[in-house]
């Protein structure tokens, strides 16, 4: 396979991808503004999100969000070596055994419920645990649903196919949001609970057994535990889930020292980190998972250069449009805010509270997604340890600071410890995976990725000094007033980014816009037509 063919590849599926993101992204802020709509931001809607921590962590316990990550390098291992029945076989076990132990997790955090909510959330009053509690055992089912669902969509991933797991998420916030609009006039936040148990029984399991069967999966049910491909999907699986990396652990801490603080607090940092989310999860998320398949396979080969020349190019990519997202965003952070959020239950000071959250929130959006490709770089080559040795030190050491600033600068602090620790990560990621995979790009790397910072630090500059002119002269605190002053802003400042790229040099950003015309479609047929003979 070609280092063209392969990088067409990925613009192929990372296109679906992230079509299916952006729409599930889409539906993620309709979703949190009918929270905001239906409810507001206090005391419920806090106890709602902190809801979410027992079953994120029972996904995180058995490594349910990584499957692509620990399940695609057996399977594609197996079929470099002519041996898919063989991986068939694996993916029986793997899912007869975790099903299996999912059942028995659920069932003991029903049980515990009670006492996990203590540890959960220990500065909640009485009632808003009691609210915690019901709202857990609620969703808690949604687990194995997520969990089975992941390795149908990894096998699904591994055979190249990516619309039918982009859809599972799109139609688990579907469910939500109609939990959300039909049920929490009546029932409250319990509405959208009921929304999120249906979502995954119909989006992320209904849906991705409908797409295993179209790649021809073949299930036997069996539990031969001491088979090869098992084992090593285990060892690939067992740091993940022990590891207490940042990447899974920063809602819970944000949480925990959120339920000491004013009522609110929570959902501003829920709602803050959502938005952050939305280029982060377009982006950063949609090259990770396309690109991963190739990465692995690559390495199954072999072909080490063409694995580093695709890291390298992939990062690129995420640096030329991550970092200037970040710097206009932090300049406009309180019109997105206003735009999302000025026709909801909210007050003026939850949406400012939401807007300067959201701007220290921003500050780590490269390393969010950075992370994201420099694991999978690991992953790919069949190495989880190094990340979750490195993510778990980190989350201890970042513990301390999480302290200190949600002392002095209350939920402020907790976005400003999130953004501090997430990029230490990704650093350190970056310089180990540069030694494991030899790449000779390194420096390169580092200095287009100062150069960006540059132009975008001016262009934040820029554009916030010119949101300052405009904001007497346009009612940005209204929904209109807010799109016109996004719209012309933003539009002000890719101009101001390709000229201050120009200034500074950047030939890179060029290259890069260049690399991705000539991997568009289009670009192939108009060059084969030109050497065609006439």
């Amino acid at each position: 396979m070609s280092q063209l063919s392969v990088n067409r590849r990925v613009v192929a599926s990372t296109v679906i991808v992230m079509a299916g993101i952006l729409l599930s992204r889409v539906l993620g802020f309709v979703r949190e503004w009918v929270v905001a709509h239906q409810v507001g931001s206090n005391a419920m809607t806090d106890a709602y999100y902190a809801a979410f921590t027992l079953p994120d962590f029972l996904n995180y316990l058995v490594a349910g969000a990584s499957l692509s990550v620990t399940f695609i390098p057996v399977f594609t291992k197996y079929a470099a070596e002519d041996r898919e029945d063989e991986a068939w076989h694996v993916f029986s076990t793997v899912i007869t055994f975790m099903g299996i132990l999912l059942v028995a997790f659920v069932l003991g955090g029903e049980l515990f419920a009670p006492q996990l909510a203590q540890l959960i959330a220990p500065g909640f009053q009485p009632a808003e645990k009691a609210r915690v509690i019901f709202l857990t055992r609620l969703m808690l089912p949604a687990q194995f649903c997520f969990y089975q669902g992941s390795i149908l969509s990894a096998i699904q991933y591994a055979k190249g196919r990516f619309a039918i797991p982009s859809l599972a998420p799109v139609v688990y916030n579907i469910f939500i949001i109609l939990g959300g609009v039909l049920l929490a006039s009546r029932i409250g936040m319990t509405g959208f609970a009921v929304g999120v148990l249906v979502g995954a029984l119909v989006g992320n399991l209904g849906l991705q057994v409908y797409g295993a069967v179209t790649v021809g999966a073949k299930f036997k049910p069996n539990l031969n535990l001491r088979h090869p491909g098992f084992l090593l999907f285990v060892r690939l699986s067992v740091p993940i889930m022990l590891a207490l990396s940042l990447s899974f652990t920063d809602d819970w801490i944000i949480r925990w020292f959120g339920s000491y603080l004013q009522p609110a607090s929570i959902t501003w940092l829920s709602y803050a980190k959502t938005l952050m989310r939305v280029p982060l999860g377009v982006v950063g998320q949609g090259v990770g998972v396309a690109s991963f398949p190739f990465l692995a396979q690559l390495y199954s080969e072999g072909k080490f250069d063409e694995l580093n020349r695709l890291l390298n190019s992939t990062l690129k990519g995420l640096i030329a449009t991550l970092v200037p997202i970040s710097a206009i965003t932090i300049a406009l952070s309180a019109p997105v805010v206003y735009l999302v959020f000025s026709h909801t239950r909210m007050k003026p000071s939850d949406l400012d509270a939401t807007a300067a959250t959201l701007v220290f929130f921003t500050l780590g959006l490269f390393g969010w997604g950075a992370q994201y490709i420099l694991a999978r770089g690991f992953y790919a080559t069949r190495n989880t340890m190094t990340p979750a040795i490195v993510g778990t030190v980190l989350t201890f050491a970042n513990l301390p600071l999480y302290w200190l600033l949600v002392r002095h600068y209350r939920h402020l602090g907790l976005a400003m410890a999130s953004s501090v620790g997430i990029l230490a990560y990704t650093v350190i990621l970056f310089l180990l995976l540069a030694r494991r995979t030899h790449n000779r790009e390194e420096g390169a790397l580092v200095l287009f990725f100062l150069k960006v910072c540059a132009a975008s630090a001016v262009v934040a500059f820029a554009c916030y000094k010119l949101r300052l002119l405009l904001e007497p002269h346009l009612p940005w605190h209204t929904f209109s007033g807010a799109l016109l002053m996004l719209i012309v802003l933003t539009v002000a400042g890719i101009v101001l980014l390709i000229a201050f790229g120009k200034i500074l040099g950047i030939q890179e950003l060029d290259e890069q816009l260049a690399r991705l015309w000539l991997l568009a479609p289009w670009s192939n047929s108009k060059t084969s037509r030109s050497k065609t003979p006439a």
